[in-house]
């Protein structure tokens, strides 16, 4: 039985012609082959490429042209117009993915202040028009006219709450041990070990177990949304939506909003058990009963501090969710854009959070909670 033949291998060929050098392809473009190192061509010429001898290719082809047209000497072009449909898009794509590398470096400081300046306004304006978008749909769906994805309602509810529960617990638990040693160093110098209960539970249930969350929602929740819509935003199916009449944000949005909403709470008062028992673990090793700390866990967390936390646990729930809900739907369409909406929902949410938390923390001083 005779082998196979081999495939060709890729191959470029120069040719001169009048006014113009010739780029000839063959062989087959596949990435799991070597490619063709770029030629050496003249500067201030016109480059004309064809793939006449081309068996086949993938990804690598539109990848090898779109090398060649960055390195290609100054003062000379290179002609595609007679590549098929397909093989120039693919180019296009590649040449739009990497279209802002080392451009920003280039340009003169002011001119830089003025791209981030201008740049800035317009994401806040953006920010705000789907901050709008999102109110106006949790509006018609309270009132019966709105139309969202409840068909993954329980999945958005299973991701947002028992699938993060485990790292919740474990983070809670690890965070009361800290508190608690932190606190016993010092208060031990003063004999108030019994204090560290009042220390722990206190910072738990109105501050630690929220805020804390939180980040993990930003870290978990809003990088999954902010993925997943740009993702859509990529296959164009926030385009089929808007053609068959939905509203994206608050077909897609809602749901997630009110998800997060519903679970971040309850995985806050997860958390803030599981660091007052961290903190016990703690005080029962230095000599404190477990039944004095339980004592003073009761006598410190009062009802309204309790509240407080959960007041924090539902606003910081509607941060994570729209951070990652903004970064999915203004997401490019194009894999590194959908990558920096997971990255910048991340780094959004959690600085939402912090600056939601000081606000809180002044608010709650003026009214007394």
């Amino acid at each position: 039985m005779s082998e196979p033949a081999p495939e060709p291998r890729p191959a470029v060929r120069v040719t001169a012609s009048a006014g113009a050098l010739e780029l000839e392809l063959s062989g087959r473009w596949r990435r799991d082959q070597g490619l063709p190192d770029f030629p050496e061509l003249g500067a201030g010429c016109r480059v004309k490429v064809g793939i006449g001898g081309v068996a086949g290719y993938d990804s690598a082809l539109p990848a090898w042209l779109h090398g060649l047209g960055r390195e290609l000497p100054e003062g000379t072009t290179l002609d595609l117009s007679r590549l098929p449909a397909g093989l120039a898009a693919g180019v296009a794509a590649a040449e739009e993915e990497n279209a802002d590398d080392g451009e920003a470096d280039r340009l003169p400081f002011l001119e830089q202040l003025g791209d981030w300046a201008s740049s800035s306004n317009r994401s806040w304006g953006r920010a705000v028009a789907h901050i709008g978008d999102c109110a106006l749909g949790l509006g018609r769906i309270a009132v019966g006219k709105g139309k969202a994805n409840w068909a993954e309602f329980s999945q958005l509810l299973r991701t947002a709450g028992p699938d993060a529960l485990p790292i919740v617990l474990l983070l809670g638990f690890l965070t009361g041990v800290i508190m608690a040693y932190v606190g016993l160093i010092q208060l031990g110098k003063v004999g108030a070990d019994v204090y560290i209960a009042n220390l722990v539970a206190l910072a738990m249930a109105r501050e630690m177990g929220a805020l804390m969350t939180g980040v993990i929602a930003c870290g978990r929740t809003s990088t999954a949304y902010a993925s997943h819509l740009g993702s859509m935003n990529v296959t164009q199916e926030t385009d089929a939506l808007r053609a068959i009449g939905l509203r994206p944000t608050e077909y897609l949005a809602v749901p997630r909003l009110l998800a997060v909403t519903a679970t971040l709470p309850l995985l806050s008062v997860f958390a803030t058990a599981a660091g007052i028992l961290g903190g016990m673990t703690v005080a029962v090793g230095s000599g404190l009963s477990a039944e004095q700390y339980l004592n003073q866990v009761v006598e410190a967390v009062s009802v309204r501090s309790f509240l407080a936390g959960l007041i924090k646990a539902h606003a910081f729930a509607l941060i994570a969710a729209w951070a990652g809900c903004y970064r999915g739907a203004v997401a490019r369409p194009t894999a590194r854009g959908v990558g920096e909406a997971a990255t910048t929902a991340a780094v959004l949410g959690i600085t939402l959070l912090v600056v939601a938390d000081a606000v809180f923390a002044v608010l709650f001083d003026l009214f007394g909670i």
